[in-house]
């Protein structure tokens, strides 16, 4: 039995929607970079919340790199030990003794007992600096092992500074390590990633607070704490920033966070991830579809985020169709005595067909609206590609990503069991 060729009727339409995603980031792309403000006269004091567990590898180069920052009115740094097995807390410690002065103060919190989820962690040290540290304005939660440029705070606090409907300001994440393939095919993810962040930034759609986030303190007195009963708690509170109709904004400082090393916990991670955004959308803030959360209503959830994802998934099923299909008919040919005729000569006839198929001028089409993001995310975001490691994103590791993400929708549909992998990435 040899499968049809999909209807045109189906490919076209997912065609069409993924060049109208594409070309209104290239609209906004065009009207320019957006100015960021300077601090003047905003110094408040700031509460770093660090949720740790079993990361005696990276927790001192991160503490270090807070304690680092420019900025010099009071830095306290809440690390949240969740019931750590090595020597997490001990390194806390000795670091508590040796930094501690009159401009920061390092607090660690212990859990006895950890439920393997980062938010609870996080809500631990939430729950004290809101009932112990009255004069903290500014709390950034951070993953303890991510490392923060050490002009971060100052540059954040200028938008609070500026703006007060900014609730909360990001910074672009790149990974830490980068030497093997599956790592460098995550800082490429993540370059072009914060680029397309960059312009939801500049559209004023921003809806992401990640591994490295600081949010206005009187946020979490209105809105609550962290979600401890999703899988992306990190989007799920930008979500309610948006909902309280406060501004997220980006600072061009950056922030580096080790990636997942191995297949298997990347894959899971992706998973989480897409478990987390189809909960967010259908369970939790569907209701937020709508022209009264202006961009992030009308653009970014239900085109890039509920479209985009939807999109992904479709290209991954065609192309899954598309390799039986072929699988089916070279079988039956083979099975009634078809032997391949190897032709090397081309006529301009067949050259002239070739390029008037319009699935391949639209797969022309993507490839140059690709190259030309490729250019100015590199320019935007300051750093470089190496063309084969794009080539190679978009072909293979770009489908795991889809597939992760059709897992993630077969998970929440069916309501699978979860597993959270790697606690606090």
């Amino acid at each position: 039995m040899v499968l049809p060729q999909l209807p045109t009727w189906i490919v076209y339409p997912i065609l069409a929607i993924g060049f109208f995603i594409a070309f209104f980031y290239f609209f906004i792309l065009l009207e320019g970079k957006k100015i960021h403000p300077r601090l003047r006269n905003y110094f408040p004091e700031i509460a770093f919340v660090i949720p740790a567990r079993d990361v005696e590898k990276y927790i001192e180069k991160t503490i270090k790199h807070v304690l680092n920052q420019t900025y010099k009115s009071k830095i306290y740094i809440v690390v949240v030990n969740d019931a750590s097995k090595d020597k997490t807390p001990d390194i806390v410690k000795k670091l508590a003794r040796q930094f501690n002065s009159r401009l920061g103060k390092i607090i660690l919190l212990n859990r006895k007992k950890s439920i393997d989820r980062k938010a609870a962690a996080v809500n631990t040290g939430l729950r004290y600096i809101l009932k112990n540290l009255k004069k903290v304005e500014v709390i950034a939660p951070l993953d303890a092992d991510t490392f923060i440029d050490k002009d971060i705070i100052t540059k954040a606090l200028a938008y609070f500074e500026s703006d007060p409907h900014v609730g909360a300001v990001v910074c672009p994440l790149y990974p830490y390590n980068k030497k093997s393939f599956l790592e460098k095919m995550q800082y490429v993810e993540y370059i072009m990633s914060m680029f397309y962040r960059k312009l939801l930034h500049q559209a004023n759609s921003l809806c992401f607070t990640p591994a490295f986030s600081i949010f206005r303190a009187k946020f979490f007195r209105e809105a609550g704490l962290f979600s401890e009963n999703t899988w992306t708690e990190d989007f799920d509170v930008a979500l309610r920033v948006r909902r309280h109709f406060y501004k997220i904004a980006e600072v061009d400082s950056k922030a580096e966070f080790v990636a997942p090393e191995t297949l298997g916990k990347l894959r899971k991670e992706r998973i989480r991830w897409a478990h987390g955004t189809w909960q967010a959308l259908f369970k939790d803030h569907s209701d937020m579809i709508s022209p009264k959360y202006g961009t992030v209503g009308t653009f970014f959830l239900p085109v890039t985020v509920l479209l985009g994802t939807l999109l992904i998934v479709a290209g991954l099923i065609i192309l899954i169709y598309g390799i039986i299909a072929g699988l089916s008919w070279v079988i039956h040919n083979f099975s009634i005595g078809w032997e391949p005729l190897l032709r090397f000569k081309l006529t301009f006839f067949d050259i002239s067909v070739l390029f008037s198929d319009p699935r391949l001028i639209l797969a022309l089409v993507a490839i140059l609206v690709s190259v030309i993001f490729l250019v100015y995310a590199q320019k935007l975001c300051k750093r470089k590609i190496n063309l084969l490691y794009f080539f190679l994103f978009f072909i293979p590791y770009a489908w795991f990503l889809a597939y992760a993400n059709l897992e993630g929708l077969i998970r929440y549909i069916f309501k699978l069991k979860m597993g959270w992998g790697r606690m606090h990435k």
